[in-house]
Parts: structure tokens; C-alpha cells; sequence
């Protein structure tokens, strides 16, 4: 056959083609067409389809099929699904046969309102082929499905979707592969993977996904079966992911604060929702540096969306307390060097720490602990201490200055150096305002600076802005020290009251060895007012009353000055210090005067002392004198943190026999 003579088969064939295609076009009928495509979307799936314009077939050597406004509606209320148009490509030859084969499709502006998939049916499979009324046959032999600017809107939020592409295994369908990108709560969000064909969705058996993407800086893998995918029910799914910073992945949590930074992560966990809410079991995540902070978790969760059916095994390595407080969203006090284990639980409202061990600087603290966070933090258990350093913790700043005289800055612009040595700073208050407290507390050992006491135990109760230390029993040696302290934050000016008590004390643990011998018996009563120390120690009223027996006082006790006075009063002192036959102390305060008038006396084998005088803690100023039995008076003058020594001249030496019995006479204002 001449080549002309099949050229002309050729175009006659291409003509009758075209004709034909152009005649399928004419006879396509959009109301008729968008009807019968209703009915069997109906038939399969229970949802009504309607369509806001006429389908349209746009004739070339790629037809296109188009649709505009198309909605999905599950019954009554808002449609579950909008597409503002949907662009499917026709193959051609079938075309001419009147068959709309559809080989892609792109949907356009979908709009997608998740919450609506619960109420779908049992889909069934899709049933397009030609009805009786001359409708063509429609048949999917997809090789890809592409999604453009798309909105998912959950019941917390909306993923954007700038772009999605679906691709079968085979035009006959097979395991899609997929390919996503967009931006969830303004962080980008790219995903891949494979999932079963479109058709298996409505089928009876789990629908297969394997996903790797990432959310954020956060890279993630989900690898299993969803049993009803439309509906989103049914998963058992494995979640593997880590990232740079996991506060970056809790950010993207809707309605929930920032958090600070918490460091690198890795998180592996089962999801299931075969109870009603999405679980999280056989977690195992590792969050943050060893040489920061590290927080290993185990355990698992009940309901992941409201936080509860909380049941981990949680473990803290941090430099210090600040990451955990920031996380709490509370100033509690700090402390040095951090390991903790413990057993997280969910209250209602907050949560709850059993089994805890913990090492705080150089304390350690056992027992449990629960944080109900709503409406006003609440924070209760019981602790327990082998050794409780009371310098490891420190008090978070005050928000505020508090000032005690609003006519005076609290802080000079230039400082001034005047040798007092009560600070002006504010206290700490924000915290018993912030938060409710009721711990048992007790310590085997309780270090104050180089003091202590052994087998301390207190309650410790926070309520309205006003603490209550409660119950305080301690033992120094064989005796036994008992007290409360109260604060009441509340007041027009913080009020502080303070009784401290003990019998048969060992003086050498409450004064870090610097006193040995005789037991002590002491009681303190004392009122203040101010939201410093320095107004405190100016208001004070109250009385203060100590009795010492045969004691050691050490060379190196208080320092140079008291070393100097002890010197001046007794002579040379032996190898272990200045041995003391009786100290007495009862000192009445007023108005934050400290009257030593005839009430502080000590003796030894050889001197004795009585003094008189008074220290004005408003201005710290010392006004004392000291008379001795074989010495000439002395003089104290100058304030607290600076103290001057004098000889008094002319002054007569002290006549009283028994100066220890003088003071103790010193009656006390009840």
C-alpha cells in the first residue's frame, strides 16, 4: 500500500475520531449527567451531591471534564465537603465511544470538616457505568490525584494544604503513594508515604498507611492500619519521632500557652483508640541534654487529647529546678543540681507524683506530691528528707518591690555603704499569694546555714496569701525545740510571727560547734510588720530568752570582734576557747528596740560581765556597755555591721556576785 493511500486512512480516521469526540461532547448533558453522578454517590455512600454550576467538557487532545461548587452533605447541617472545582482529565478514544474514562483528577479549593466523618455510613463501592436514560459510562483509571490549596478543618484547627499528589501503583489502582505539603498552625508541614487504593476506604478491612514527614523541626514515621480511615476511628498506628526541640512540636498544640525551650527529643508510641479517645501506650520518650536537662518518660496515656489516664514513669536530670518550673507555669523555689524519679499520674485538674526520689543539691527528698493547677494552683503531699539543706533552694525574685515607705527608693542611685547589714530587698511573696500549699515535711537531718537539727517535722499550709509553719518539733541533742511561723501576705503590710521553744538543747549543733558544753534552753516570741527585712527588724515587738550552763565557747566564734570582747572581759582564753561558767540572755523588743538593761550576763571561773544598753534594729545602732568584775567598763558603739570597741574611763567595776542570776530575774512581757 502507497504511503498516500494510508495518510489518507490515517486523516480519515483522525476526522471520524474528531467527529466522533465532538459529537460526545454535544450529548453530554450537565443537569442529566450531575444527576446520575448524585444517585450513585448516594447509593455508595449515603451523602448528597450537589453541584453550584453546569459540568462542562472542555473538547482538545486532553479533554477536561469540570465541575464547580461541588458539595458533599451528610444529612442535616453544614456540607462535610466542599470543592470549589474539580478538573478531571478524559482519555480521548473512549471519548469518541462515548465512554468518560477519567485518567486524573484535581481538585481545587477543597474545603474538608472533619468533625462530619464520624457520621458517615458504610460506604459501598462506587458504581458508575451507564444508565438506561443514555448517561455515558464513567470509569476511573486514575493515574494521579493532585489537591490544591485545600483546607482540613479539625475541631482545634486547620491544616493548609498548598499542594497534595496521589499516585496508584497501576492505572487498575493498587497501594497509593502520596505526597503532601502545607503549613499546620503557621509551622510547615510536608508528608510521604503509601496508603492503601481510595477504594479500599470504605471497605471491612484495616486500611494500611506508612507515613514519614515532618511537623515543624520535628521529623516523624507512623506505619499501620486504620480500620475505618473515613471516619477516622479505628487506628492502631506506631509513632516514631525526634527532633531539634521539643517545645517546637508542643507549640503546635491549639489553645495551649507557650512553653520554654526543653531541648532535643526522641518519642516512640502506640496510638490506638479502641477505648473512644485516641491512647498512647508504650511510650518511651527522651527529651532534652544530659548536661542541661534530661527528662526520660515511660508509660502511657488514655486520652491524649484532655491529658488524662496519665500512668508514667518519669525520671529528671537538670542543673537546676528552672525548665520544670517554666513547664509548670509556676515560681517554685529553686534549687541546685536536680535528680528525680517519680511515678506521673493525672487528677482531676493537674497531676500527682508518686514513689518520688529526688536529690537536690546536697538534700534529698522521698514521698509524694499533686498539683491540681485549676482554678488556683494547689500543691499537697507529704516529703520526707534523710538530710534537707535549707541553702539549695532559693526563692524565685518578687515581681514587684514592694515597698514598705513609698517615700523612699528602695534602692539608692548611688549606693551607700553605711555598714548596715539588714537588707532592704523584697521579699519573696508572690509565691505563698500564687499558690495554696499542705505538705508534711520532716528531715532526719535539717541544715540551716552551720546549724542543724535532727528529726524536724513541720506542716507546711499556703492558703488566701497567708503560711502557716505549723507543728515544728526538732531535736538538738537530748532536748527538743518546738515553734510555729506564720505570714500573712494579705495584710496591709506583710505581718510575720514567729515562737520558737526548747528545753535541754545541745548548743553545739545550733551553733555549728561553735558553743559545746552545757544544755540550752531558749524561747523566742516575735512580731513584725514590713515588706523587708530591715522594716521587719525595725517593727519588731516581742521578747528573746536563752540559758546557757558550763560552756565552751570557740576561739573562732562570731569573729574578730566578739573574739576581742571576750578577750577584754576574761583574759587569755584556753587552748579550746573561752570556758563559760553561765550565759544568760533576756532581752525584751519594743518598737524594734532590743533593751539589754540588766539582762545579758555571762560569768567564768575567773570574771563575769553584765550589760546594759540597747541595739536600735530601725537604724541597727549599738549603744552597750559592758561591766566587768575584773576589768574596766566597756563601750559598744557604731551599728550592727560594724561595731566599735572602747574602754569607758572612770567607770566603776561590776559589784553584782551573780550577774547570771540578775538577768535570768529579768521579768518578760507575756
Amino acid at each position: 500500500m502507497r504511503p498516500s493511500t494510508i495518510a489518507k486512512i490515517a486523516a480519515a480516521l483522525l476526522l471520524a475520531l474528531v467527529v466522533a469526540v465532538i459529537a460526545a461532547g454535544k450529548s453530554l448533558n450537565s443537569e442529566t449527567y450531575n444527576h446520575f453522578l448524585a444517585e450513585r454517590v448516594k447509593a455508595a455512600t449515603g451523602l448528597d451531591l450537589t453541584f453550584a454550576g453546569a459540568t462542562k467538557l472542555k473538547l482538545g487532545p486532553s479533554p477536561v471534564l469540570s465541575f464547580t461548587g461541588v458539595t458533599l452533605t451528610a444529612g442535616k447541617g453544614g456540607p462535610l465537603l466542599y470543592i470549589d472545582r474539580v478538573e478531571a482529565r478524559v482519555a480521548l478514544v473512549p471519548l469518541a465511544l462515548r465512554q468518560l474514562r477519567l485518567e486524573s483528577l484535581t481538585l481545587l479549593r477543597p474545603v474538608l470538616h472533619t468533625q462530619k466523618l464520624s457520621a458517615l455510613p458504610q460506604i459501598k463501592p462506587l458504581d458508575l457505568g451507564g444508565a438506561s436514560d443514555g448517561t455515558p459510562r464513567t470509569q476511573l483509571a486514575l493515574s494521579g490525584l493532585r489537591v490544591e490549596d485545600a483546607d482540613i478543618r479539625l475541631s482545634n484547627g486547620t491544616i493548609q494544604v498548598s499542594k497534595a499528589q496521589f499516585t496508584p501503583e497501576t492505572e487498575a489502582g493498587g497501594p497509593l503513594s502520596l505526597q503532601v505539603d502545607g503549613r499546620w498552625r503557621d509551622a510547615p508541614l510536608s508528608l510521604s508515604g503509601v496508603i492503601a487504593p481510595l477504594t479500599a476506604l470504605g471497605g471491612a478491612k484495616p486500611y494500611p498507611v506508612q507515613i514519614k514527614g515532618s511537623v515543624g523541626t520535628a521529623n516523624l514515621t507512623l506505619r499501620g492500619t486504620i480500620t475505618q480511615p473515613l471516619a477516622g476511628k479505628g487506628l492502631d498506628l506506631e509513632l516514631h519521632a525526634q527532633g531539634e526541640e521539643m517545645s517546637d512540636l508542643l507549640r503546635l498544640r491549639p489553645g495551649k500557652a507557650p512553653i520554654p525551650a526543653l531541648g532535643p527529643f526522641k518519642l516512640a508510641a502506640r496510638l490506638t483508640d479502641s477505648a473512644g479517645p485516641l491512647a498512647a501506650s508504650d511510650i518511651d520518650a527522651v527529651i532534652g541534654r544530659r548536661d542541661s536537662q534530661l527528662i526520660t518518660v515511660k508509660g502511657q496515656m488514655a486520652d491524649i487529647s484532655e491529658q488524662r489516664g496519665v500512668d508514667m514513669a518519669l525520671t529528671l536530670e537538670a542543673e537546676s529546678l528552672t525548665g520544670v518550673m517554666r513547664l509548670l507555669a509556676l515560681d517554685l523555689p529553686n534549687a541546685g543540681q536536680v535528680k528525680l524519679s517519680g511515678h506521673l499520674s493525672d487528677i482531676d485538674n493537674g497531676w500527682r507524683l508518686t514513689g518520688l526520689k529526688s536529690n537536690l543539691g546536697k538534700s534529698d527528698l522521698a514521698g509524694e506530691l499533686s498539683l491540681v493547677q485549676t482554678p488556683h494552683p494547689r500543691l499537697y503531699g507529704r516529703l520526707s528528707a534523710s538530710q534537707l539543706q535549707l541553702g539549695d533552694f532559693s526563692l524565685p525574685p518578687p515581681r514587684s518591690n514592694g515597698s514598705g515607705q513609698p517615700s523612699q527608693p528602695q534602692h539608692p542611685a548611688i549606693p551607700i555603704d553605711d555598714g548596715r547589714i539588714l537588707p532592704i530587698d523584697a521579699l519573696a511573696l508572690d509565691l505563698v499569694r500564687d499558690l495554696d500549699v499542705d505538705l508534711s515535711l520532716s528531715a532526719a537531718r535539717l541544715q540551716m546555714g552551720p546549724a542543724h537539727v535532727s528529726d524536724a517535722t513541720a506542716e507546711l499550709r499556703v492558703a488566701a496569701g497567708r503560711l502557716s509553719l505549723e507543728n515544728f518539733t526538732a531535736r538538738s541533742g537530748e532536748g527538743r525545740l518546738g515553734g510555729e511561723l506564720r505570714l500573712d501576705t494579705m495584710a496591709k503590710a506583710p505581718a510575720l510571727s514567729l515562737r520558737l521553744a526548747g528545753n535541754g538543747l545541745d548548743p553545739a549543733p545550733l551553733t555549728g560547734g561553735s558553743l559545746k558544753g552545757a544544755k540550752a534552753d531558749l524561747a523566742f516570741d516575735l512580731k513584725a510588720q514590713g515588706s523587708n527585712l530591715r522594716i521587719m527588724a525595725g517593727s519588731a515587738e516581742g521578747n528573746l530568752a536563752l540559758t546557757l550552763g558550763e560552756t565552751v565557747m570557740g576561739k573562732d566564734w562570731g569573729g574578730d570582734f566578739p573574739a576581742r570582747l571576750s578577750r577584754d572581759l576574761a583574759g587569755a582564753q584556753g587552748p579550746e576557747g573561752l570556758r563559760l561558767r553561765c550565759l544568760v540572755a533576756r532581752l525584751p523588743v519594743k518598737a524594734g528596740l532590743v533593751s539589754l538593761d540588766r539582762g545579758l550576763a555571762a560569768e567564768t571561773a575567773s570574771s563575769a560581765a553584765l550589760a546594759s544598753g540597747s541595739i536600735d534594729l530601725r537604724s541597727e545602732v549599738l549603744d552597750i556597755s559592758v561591766a566587768g568584775r575584773t576589768t574596766p567598763p566597756l563601750r559598744i558603739k557604731g551599728v550592727l555591721g560594724a561595731p566599735i570597741l572602747s574602754t569607758e574611763g572612770g567607770g566603776k567595776p561590776l559589784s553584782d556576785a551573780a550577774p547570771c542570776r540578775t538577768a535570768q530575774a529579768r521579768r518578760l512581757a507575756r
